[in-house]
């Protein structure tokens, strides 16, 4: 009977041990995994963080830029005026110096033709007025028939209220 008590007590033991051993593992395991939850949170801290420098960088250009560009324009419509005022000058006294003869100059020709493209959304709505179904504008244009009906469905126009 003592043999048996013995051997149970050895079985029960190892059993417990074996249990440990496993929990152990499976602590160790969550202990890992949170350090490196905590690793990946401060990755992404650091990866908004130079994002948002980033963004703050691009912001101040855009504004030196602005500003540069109002001074510039300042600047040129100021001499724009003063250009004006000098034409005018001039051709007054052109008019008053010929008395009559007339002038030899001839306004310079386009020599471009510019072309006017519509926009991909009022092509969208000219074909729909035009009375056009959804599937036709769709093919006409090349895309889809979902991307028709959510920019028609976004730009409808809003009921009134009775």
């Amino acid at each position: 009977m003592t043999v048996f008590l013995l051997i149970s007590s050895f079985i029960i033991d190892g059993v417990l041990l074996f249990t440990l051993f496993i929990m152990m593992n499976k602590v160790r395991k969550t202990e890992e995994l949170e350090l490196r939850q905590k690793q990946v949170a401060s990755e992404i801290e650091d990866l908004f963080t130079s994002y948002l420098m980033e963004i703050k960088e691009e912001n101040r250009r855009m504004e030196s830029l602005i500003e540069k560009k109002n001074s510039y324009s300042d600047f040129h419509s100021s001499q724009k005026e003063n250009k004006e005022e000098e034409i005018e000058g001039h051709s007054e006294k052109e008019i008053i110096t010929t008395n009559g003869s007339s002038s030899s100059y001839s306004p310079p020709g386009l020599h471009v033709m510019e072309s006017y493209q519509p926009s991909f959304h009022s092509q969208v709505f000219e074909l729909k007025e035009k009375g056009y179904s959804i599937d036709q504008i769709a093919k006409k244009m090349d895309k889809g028939k979902t991307e028709i009906e959510l920019l028609l469905k976004i730009h409808q126009k809003p009921m009134k209220k009775t």
